[in-house]
């Protein structure tokens, strides 16, 4: 995450469905930012002609969440647009719990272990790299500059043994169909996670994005009613879920969890 992409319509299309998800929920959310410094070589981060009032995607998107759009609004015209600002501005739902130490690649596994002890209170943690998932056996290293825009699965691992649901980003590539990426994230976050993956949430304005969805046995009803009110609500024509082909739901249904 930079702070160059707070109040874009990801943001909008992000913290809509963490709000579908949890809003008044006694669940507890916590974010963990994966916060890298912005970059400047390519217009990521622009995206904010939503806000506008004559933009006419922008009064579609306001109806599905005004509360949440004039949030976003409000950071996005006070030229300061931050991770911090985004704390701040109340888009995010009620009792957050949020970790947006810089990442350093060099200095990853204690980053890692502030980010863990950071979430002790909570149910649900969102990771939110900037490009997505890696597998831990991934062959870049992680102590890398650039392996800061990644979560690799294996860090993501003291989360679900510790009982926690996860919502991970992952931005979709040109490797493949959308639908084929997303069953294939979702298998490799069952294999390493040894969670039963419930679905990847699909956003597309902007640029396309994956959201994991990987709840703890203990929340997974919850997930599914949630999910199930998406679909039959208006951000269903923002948000698609994609749910595990049949041989992943067979593998899921063996781990047990």
């Amino acid at each position: 995450m930079q702070d160059r992409y707070a109040g874009d319509v990801g943001d909008f299309l992000n913290f809509g469905l963490l709000r579908l998800l949890l809003d008044e929920s006694p669940l507890r959310l916590g974010i963990v930012w994966y916060r890298v410094d912005d970059e400047s070589h390519n217009g990521d981060g622009r995206h904010v002609s939503y806000l506008q009032p004559d933009n006419a995607i922008g009064r579609r998107l306001r109806s599905l969440d005004p509360d949440l759009h004039d949030r976003l609004g409000v950071v996005v015209r006070s030229g300061g647009r931050s991770i911090a600002a985004i704390e701040r501005s109340g888009a995010l739902p009620p009792r957050t719990v949020t970790f947006r130490e810089r990442l350093d690649p060099a200095d990853r596994g204690e980053w890692i272990r502030r980010a863990i002890a950071a979430m002790a209170r909570c149910d649900v943690v969102f990771a939110d790299p900037d490009n997505g998932i890696r597998r831990s056996t991934h062959p870049v290293p992680r102590h890398r500059a650039k392996s800061g825009k990644y979560a690799y699965l294996d860090e993501l691992r003291p989360f679900t043994d510790a009982g926690r649901s996860l919502v991970v980003y992952h931005h979709a590539d040109r490797t493949g169909p959308v639908a084929a990426q997303a069953q294939q994230r979702l298998a490799e976050a069952a294999e390493e996670l040894e969670v039963a993956p419930l679905a990847a949430v699909r956003a597309s304005r902007g640029s396309c994005r994956l959201f994991l969805i990987l709840p703890a046995a203990a929340h997974r009803r919850h997930f599914a009613a949630r999910l199930d009110r998406l679909r039959r609500s208006p951000w269903s024509g923002e948000l698609r879920v994609y749910e595990p082909g049949s041989a992943l739901r067979a593998a899921a249904a063996r781990l047990g969890r």
